[in-house]
């Protein structure tokens, strides 16, 4: 029987649970303060944590309880229950790292069996590896930075021979046609199957790459499909998906959403901005950053990824990451025919052609080999950075 914590005072919602669990769940309730928790983590040595949201443990307090979690066992799981119709809640504890939010008021039959879905994720999880998560944010629509997420999931997936692309890219998905596929399953299927994520359904539904083994999960199929799925929606079908395999990528296209943002990145083990050198783009690359939470370290989270570097253009890539305040920086070499020839005949740029100067700087970034030194200012990105400080608003 596998232990859960719940940290809560309410003891009619610990029946509640004790009775979801009945055979398979022995419940332990902490109401005690904080400063204990983790000492209360630790001996009781839970499988999963409960945490009710309620006037003594309120969403704001999610960060606090998860980091005191983490630094008790990092692999451990957190669901908050509470109100799902208030999204702020939602969105606030899914930012902070919960697995999942389940509905406090759910029938007792309910609870049982997002509990008995719960433990055995989290068991799956502790039997394998844990996986790595990374984000691809564009500066602006459109360039490169679609087949720049694709060829850095394959690349990231090679050493299992597994990985996932997230492809938010709108209007429509482009990493079917790279890769010769038919995708069938769409981010909209996951949220819908939201209760029941696990492992082997995506592995059944995931339209997967023989060549690679990538697996590829579209916001979009056509131009035409609805994408308008909830930011809370999306974070919870996210949240259950980005444990299960060993690497995946995010593309997050033009999801510009503060709180989804946010906590995409916050969960992300690498985050990758990719811009043309472009006043246009450093100007909209800088707003996305300041768009970030204030208490996520941009300056060595973030990689800047330099799309069709040319050095005859004179904001150099040096230059735009001391604007922007990064550490590190990718040159993504110009490879416009090659890539376009790729999508049409379905072939990935990191396969087609391995010893390109593309793939080196793919395989540069998926390893975080990127230019670190501390540039300085030439005059001519200089006017840029005061035209960008000095614009209204």
């Amino acid at each position: 029987m596998q232990r859960v914590a719940l940290i809560s005072q309410d003891e009619l919602l610990h029946r509640r649970l004790e009775a979801a669990g009945d055979g398979f769940a022995a419940l332990s309730r902490i109401s005690g303060p904080l400063s204990d928790l983790a000492r209360e983590l630790a001996t009781l040595k839970p499988a999963l944590v409960l945490l009710a949201l309620d006037d003594q443990h309120p969403a704001a307090q999610a960060p606090e309880i998860m980091s005191i979690v983490t630094s008790v066992d990092p692999n451990l799981s957190v669901v908050a229950l509470g109100d799902s119709r208030n999204a702020q809640d939602v969105l606030s504890t899914m930012r902070a790292g919960v697995a999942d939010f389940l509905e406090r008021e759910d029938a007792v039959d309910a609870l049982r069996e997002h509990l008995e879905r719960r433990l055995a994720s989290a068991a799956e999880i502790q039997r394998g590896e844990p996986g790595a998560f990374s984000v691809v944010l564009n500066a602006q629509p459109g360039g490169g930075a679609g087949l720049f997420a694709l060829n850095l999931a394959i690349v990231r997936g090679r050493k299992h021979h597994e990985s996932l692309l997230v492809d938010c890219h709108l209007p429509a998905s482009e990493a079917g046609a790279a890769l010769d596929l038919t995708p069938t399953y769409t981010m909209a299927d996951a949220v819908r199957d939201a209760g029941r994520l696990d492992r082997t359904l995506l592995l059944s539904a995931l339209a997967q790459h023989p060549g690679s083994g990538l697996r590829l999960l579209p916001l979009a199929l056509r131009a035409t499909d609805d994408t308008s799925l909830s930011p809370e929606a999306f974070l919870q079908a996210l949240r259950a998906i980005r444990p299960l395999f060993r690497e995946t990528v995010l593309y997050a296209g033009g999801i510009r959403h503060p709180l989804l943002l946010g906590a995409v990145v916050s969960w992300a083990s690498s985050v990758f901005l990719v811009s043309p050198q472009k006043y246009t783009a450093l100007r909209d690359a800088k707003d996305l950053l300041l768009s970030l939470p204030h208490d996520f370290d941009v300056r060595r989270r973030v990689t800047l990824v330099v799309d069709e570097y040319s050095p005859m253009i004179n904001v150099s890539p040096e230059q735009m990451q001391a604007t922007l305040g990064l550490e590190r920086v990718v040159r993504l070499p110009a490879a416009r025919d090659e890539l376009i020839n790729g999508l049409n005949l379905g072939r990935a740029m990191v396969l087609e052609h391995p010893n390109s100067a593309y793939a080196a700087a793919i395989q540069g970034a998926a390893s975080g080999e990127a230019g670190g030194a501390e540039p300085k200012l030439g005059e001519a990105v200089r006017r840029v950075a005061q035209r960008i400080l000095k614009r209204p608003g």
